[in-house]
C-alpha cells in the first residue's frame, strides 16, 4: 500500500504537535515477547483468517542492470535485518494473544538462481518472481522475509524482496535502500537505531489506553463517521458473493504531463498539494458511479507520528477514512476545499488505528467486504526505486501478482512529467475492461475539473456512452391491415385457441367487427378473464383505441424475423388477458398468420398443465414459475425444441438453464423494445443484459441531470424518449444492461438495497419456483414459492446486508391482472418483539458456549441468536474463542467459521458436526 501525501500544512501541523509529545522510550525485550501493535494485530489476525494468500505481503522488485556484487549486497541486507529487530522477529500466540519476539540475525539471506540459460530469461523471471512473492510465510517460526536475485544475463538481474506486512510497510523500504546503499560500499555505517519496533508497539499500547488520548481520536471519528452509507455499491459486474475473497487484477493507466500540470496549478492556486486535487476528482467519480453524495474512502497513511519513528523499519501503516461530502452541488473548487479540510482533519486524528476504529464504532463485521470503506485512493512521490546502488541503474519490474486489498483501489506515483496509475481491483466483482473505463474516465475527470473548477461537480461531463444503432423501419403495413390480408389469404387456417374453444381467422375477423362499435363507445370486456380475450383484442384493433402502438408493426415484425416464426407455427402465451405482454404476443402470432394458443388463467399453477400445452407449441410465452415448472419436470420437448419467450426480469440463472435445452429469448419492455438471444454458457452477471433493440426502438441511459450516461454509470433507462423507472447502464459496446427499479431501491440497516436484486437472486436458488422482497418493519422481508425450500439455506450465497430478517414460504406469489407480483398483498411477517428477538439458550452445547462467551465478553444476557461480534468481540477476542473451544470440545474451530457462523445456536451446532465427525461424543443442540 503506498502513501498519500495530503496537504503541506497537515505535515506541518503534525510536525508541530510532535515536537510537543515526549520522546518514546527505550524497553528491553523479555524472553516472554511483547505484545504486537495494534497494526501488527489487524495483520496477525487477517493472517489467520486467510492464510497462505500472500495478501499481506509486502514485495518489490527492481531490474539491475549493470556490474553487481552480489556478495556485498546480501551482507548488506543481512546487516540490516540485525539492525532492525522486526525483521527477524516471529508473532505467535499466547493464550489466544499475539506476541511478538525476537531472533537471531541471518548469516546470508540472498537466495540467487541463474536463467541466462532460459528460452525467455525475462518471462521466466516474472513468474519465479510472481511465485516467491506468493509463496507463505510462517508467522510463529518465520523468517518473515525473502530475498531472491535473478540473473537474467552478465550484468543483468532481477531482485525480489518480499516481507510480511506484520513486520514491515511500504516506506520501510525507503529506510532500507538507503541503508543497505551505504553498506553495500562499505564506506560508512548507519548509526545505530536509537529505538526498535517493540518500543513503539509497547509505547503505542499504552499511549491508546491513556483516557485523554483515546478519548480525543474515538469522539472526532465517531462524529466524523456519524450516518455514513455503510456500502459504497459500485454497480459491479458480477454479485458480490457472501464472503470477500483476495482475487485481484491491475490495471495501469497513466495521467499526461499537461493533465498533472494541470493538477499542480489548482492545487498551487488552493495552498493544497495533487493528492488532494486528485483525491476530490476520485471522489466525483465515485460519487457518479455509485449514485451517492456522501463517500468514505481509504487514505494510507505513513503513521510515523513522533519523528524518532522516521528511520525505523517496521509495520506502521495506517487507514484513514476520509468522508468525501458531495452533497449540496459543489463547485470542485468547493470540494477540494471540503477535501482538504477533511484531509488535515484526518491526518490530525491518524493515531487511531484502523482496527481499533472499527472495534469502537461497532459497525458489524461484514465478511462480503471491508468495513467503513471500499475503495482508496494513494498518492507517492517516487517512481518505486528505492535502491540505488553504484554502477547499477535499477527500474522497477512488475510481475503479474493478482491480490485485491478492496473492491477498488488506485495508486498514484511519479513517471516522468506524469504520473502512472496502478487500478488494484476485486476481479470477483469487476471485467478487466470496466475498470479500463474507469480508468480513462477518471483522466478525463481529472482534466476537465482542473479545466473548470469553478463549475458544480454534477456538471463536469463524462462522454456519453456508445448507443447501438436502431434498426430502420423498414415500412412494414399497419397492424388492421396486415390481420385483413391474413384474412383474405387464409380465412379457415385456425387463428387462436382459448378455453372457449377454436376461431379461425373468418371468424376471429367477423367476431370483432361485431365487437368494435360497442368498443368505440367505450365497452370494456366484464372482466379481466374475459371470454374470447383475443376477440376484444382485436376489436379494440379494429376500433382503433391503443391495442396497438405506433411503430409496433416494425418491432414486432423484427422480432418474429429472429426468432424465425412463420405461418406454420403455433405461439402458446400464459400472459394475462389485460397485459401488454398479452397484445404482442397475440400481435407475433396473427400478424405472421400463425395460431396463437392462449393459455387457462389458472394453467401456471397447476403442475401438469403446461408442458400439455407446450408440447403443441413451436414458441412459448411464459413467466418465470412457468419455466422453472417445466425444467423441473422434464416438461421441455426432446425431440422438437421450441422457442422459449421469457421477460427480462427473468431470473437469470433460469434463463440460462432454460437456453441449455431450448433457444431462449428474454423480451425487454412492456411492450418489447428490445430481444437478447440468452447464452447458455455466459458468466453469472449483476445486471441483466436487455440485448438488440428491435426496429425502430431507441434505448438510452441517462444520468441524474437528464444527459446521456457515460459508460458504466447507472443511469434511468428510456424508450424511444420516455421514461421506464428502469435502472440500468450502458456497457463499452452499446448494449444496456437492466440494474432494477428506482422505486424498488431501499435503505435498511445503513445499506442501499435494490430489492428486485435480492428477489432475483433468491428466485435461481433450487426449489425456488418465484421469489419477492419487501421491506417491513424497517427489515427485508423474502417471499418465496416453491417445492422444498429450506429458509435456512435459502440466503446462504448472499453478501450479509442483503440478507432477509424473515423468509415465508407461499405456494403462490399473488399477482395482479397485469401479472406483477402484488406486493401490497404479501403477508406481513411479525414485527420484532419488544425483547429484541431475543431466543433463549436451550442447553446442552449451546449452553456451554453461552457460558465461554460471557466470560470472554464478560456480558451475562446471551440468547441463542445473539452474535459474538455484535455483543463487543473483536479479532482478539476471537482469537482466544477459538482456543476456549478447542480446550473445551477437543475439536478445532477456525477463525473464518467463527466468522461465518456467528451466533450461539450456529457455533454450538458446528460445534457438534465438528465433534461428530472426529467421533467424539455427541453434546445434544436444539435446532
Amino acid at each position: 500500500m503506498t502513501i498519500s501525501k495530503s496537504a503541506d500544512n497537515v505535515h506541518d501541523l503534525i510536525a508541530r504537535r510532535r515536537r510537543e509529545r515526549d520522546r518514546i522510550p527505550r524497553h528491553d525485550v523479555p524472553g516472554s515477547g511483547v505484545p504486537v501493535s495494534s497494526t501488527q494485530e489487524r495483520i496477525w489476525f487477517g493472517e489467520k483468517f486467510n492464510p497462505g494468500f500472500g495478501f499481506y505481503h509486502v514485495p518489490a522488485t527492481l531490474r539491475l542492470r549493470g556490474p553487481l556484487d552480489a556478495g556485498a549486497l546480501d551482507r548488506a541486507l543481512c546487516e540490516v535485518i540485525r539492525r532492525h529487530e522486526v525483521l527477524r522477529s516471529t508473532v505467535e500466540e499466547i493464550d489466544g494473544m499475539p506476541v511478538q519476539r525476537v531472533g537471531d540475525a541471518p548469516a546470508t539471506v540472498l537466495r540467487s538462481v541463474d536463467l541466462a540459460g532460459e528460452p525467455d530469461p525475462e518471462a521466466e523471471a516474472a513468474r519465479m518472481a510472481a511465485d516467491d512473492i506468493l509463496a507463505p510465510f510462517d508467522l510463529r517460526h518465520g523468517p518473515l522475509y525473502r530475498a531472491l536475485l535473478l540473473r537474467l544475463g552478465a550484468d543483468d538481474h532481477v531482485l525480489v524482496l518480499t516481507f510480511h506486512h506484520i513486520v514491515f510497510d511500504d516506506p520501510s523500504f525507503g529506510i532500507v535502500g538507503r541503508e543497505v546503499e551505504a553498506l553495500y560500499t562499505g564506506s560508512a555505517s548507519p548509526p545505530e537505531p536509537a529505538l526498535q519496533y517493540t518500543d513503539f508497539s509497547v509505547w503505542q499500547r499504552e499511549r491508546l489506553r491513556t483516557e485523554q488520548v483515546r478519548s480525543r481520536l474515538v469522539d472526532y471519528w465517531r462524529r466524523t463517521l456519524d450516518g455514513v452509507p455503510r456500502l459504497l455499491d459500485l454497480p459491479s459486474d458480477r454479485p458480490r458473493p457472501p464472503h470477500r475473497s483476495r482475487a485481484g487484477r491491475f490495471h495501469r493507466s497513466r495521467l499526461p504531463g499537461d493533465v498533472v500540470a494541470a493538477v499542480r496549478a489548482v492545487a498551487r492556486d488552493e495552498g493544497t498539494t495533487p493528492f488532494t486535487v486528485l483525491l476530490a476528482a476520485y471522489g466525483v467519480l465515485l460519487s457518479r458511479y455509485a449514485d451517492q453524495a456522501d463517500i468514505v474512502t481509504a487514505v494510507p497513511a505513513a503513521g510515523r507520528i513522533r519523528p524518532e519513528l522516521e528511520e525505523l523499519v517496521g509495520c506502521f501503516i495506517n487507514i484513514i477514512c476520509l468522508r468525501l461530502d458531495l452533497r449540496g452541488e459543489p463547485t470542485f473548487r468547493e470540494l477540494l476545499r471540503r477535501v482538504r479540510h477533511a484531509s488535515v482533519e484526518g491526518h490530525d486524528h491518524e493515531e487511531m488505528p484502523f482496527e481499533e476504529l472499527v472495534r469502537e464504532l461497532h459497525p458489524q463485521r461484514p465478511q462480503s467486504h471491508t468495513p467503513l470503506f471500499q475503495a482508496g485512493l494513494g498518492v507517492r512521490d517516487n517512481d518505486g526505486v528505492f535502491l540505488n546502488l553504484p554502477g547499477v541503474r535499477a527500474s522497477e519490474f512488475v510481475p503479474d501478482v493478482e491480490v485485491s486489498h478492496f473492491d477498488l483501489m488506485v495508486d498514484f506515483s511519479v513517471d516522468g512529467d506524469g504520473m502512472a496509475g496502478l487500478w488494484g481491483y476485486n476481479d470477483d466483482l469487476f471485467d478487466p475492461a470496466s475498470i479500463e473505463v474507469i480508468a480513462e474516465q477518471f483522466t478525463l475527470l481529472v482534466t476537465e475539473a482542473c479545466t473548470h473548477p469553478d463549475r458544480p461537480v454534477i456538471d463536469l461531463p463524462l462522454p456519453a456512452a456508445p448507443r447501438l444503432p436502431v434498426p430502420q423501419d423498414g415500412g412494414a403495413e399497419g397492424d388492421a391491415a396486415v390481420l385483413a390480408e391474413r384474412v383474405r389469404l387464409a380465412p379457415d387456417a385456425p387463428a387462436v385457441t382459448s378455453p372457449q374453444g377454436t376461431l379461425t381467422y373468418a371468424e376471429l375477423d367477423a367476431r370483432a367487427e361485431a365487437l368494435a362499435p360497442a368498443v368505440r363507445m367505450g365497452a370494456e370486456p366484464p372482466s379481466a378473464d374475459s371470454p374470447d380475450p383475443v376477440v376484444w383484442w382485436y376489436a379494440r384493433l379494429k376500433a382503433g383505441p391503443s391495442a396497438a402502438v405506433p411503430g409496433g408493426a416494425a418491432r414486432i415484425a423484427d422480432l418474429a424475423s429472429r426468432i424465425g416464426l412463420g405461418a406454420a407455427d403455433t405461439v402458446l402465451t400464459f400472459a394475462p388477458p389485460s397485459s401488454d405482454a398479452f397484445g404482442q404476443a397475440a400481435l407475433l402470432a396473427l400478424r405472421h398468420g400463425a395460431h396463437l394458443l392462449v393459455a387457462p388463467p389458472d394453467a401456471a399453477r397447476d403442475a401438469g398443465r403446461p408442458a400439455a400445452l407446450a408440447g403443441d407449441a413451436t414458441v412459448v410465452h411464459a413467466p418465470p414459475s412457468v419455466w422453472r415448472t417445466l425444467l423441473e419436470r422434464d416438461g421441455l420437448p426432446r425431440d422438437r425444441p421450441f422457442t422459449a419467450l421469457c421477460d427480462a426480469a427473468t431470473p437469470p440463472g433460469l434463463a440460462r438453464d432454460l437456453a441449455a435445452r431450448v433457444p431462449t429469448w428474454t423480451l425487454y419492455g412492456e411492450r418489447w423494445a428490445a430481444a437478447h438471444r440468452v447464452d447458455p454458457l455466459a458468466e453469472p452477471r449483476r445486471g441483466v443484459p436487455l440485448g438488440e433493440p428491435l426496429t425502430g426502438v431507441a434505448i438510452e441511459v441517462t444520468d441524474r441531470a437528464g444527459r446521456p450516461a457515460a459508460v458504466g454509470v447507472p443511469g434511468e433507462i428510456h424508450i424511444g424518449g420516455t421514461a421506464t423507472g428502469d435502472r440500468g447502464r450502458t456497457l463499452a459496446d452499446g448494449s444496456v444492461e437492466l440494474l432494477g427499479r428506482f422505486d424498488r431501491i431501499f435503505t435498511v440497516g445503513g445499506f442501499r438495497v435494490d430489492t428486485d436484486e435480492v428477489a432475483r437472486s433468491l428466485a435461481d436458488r433450487p426449489g425456488v419456483v418465484e421469489a419477492a422482497v419487501d421491506v417491513r418493519h424497517e427489515r427485508l422481508a423474502a417471499y418465496v414459492a416453491g417445492q422444498d425450500i429450506d429458509p435456512r439455506t435459502l440466503t446462504a450465497h448472499l453478501p450479509e446486508y442483503q440478507v432477509p430478517a424473515s423468509v415465508t414460504v407461499l405456494d403462490a406469489l399473488p399477482r395482479t391482472a397485469a401479472g406483477d407480483v402484488a406486493h401490497e398483498e404479501l403477508p406481513s411477517p411479525e414485527a420484532p418483539g419488544d425483547e429484541g428477538g431475543h431466543v433463549p439458550i436451550a442447553g446442552g452445547t449451546e449452553e456451554e458456549v453461552a457460558g465461554i462467551w460471557r466470560e470472554l465478553l464478560g456480558v451475562e444476557e446471551i440468547g441463542a441468536s445473539d452474535g459474538f461480534l455484535d455483543l463487543g468481540g473483536h479479532s482478539l477476542t476471537l482469537a482466544r474463542l477459538s482456543l476456549r473451544y478447542e480446550v473445551a470440545f477437543g475439536v478445532e474451530v477456525e477463525l473464518p467459521d467463527l466468522l461465518r457462523h456467528a451466533t450461539v445456536r450456529e457455533q454450538a451446532a458446528l460445534i457438534d458436526e465438528r465433534r461428530a465427525q472426529a467421533g467424539l461424543a455427541g453434546k445434544e443442540t436444539a435446532s
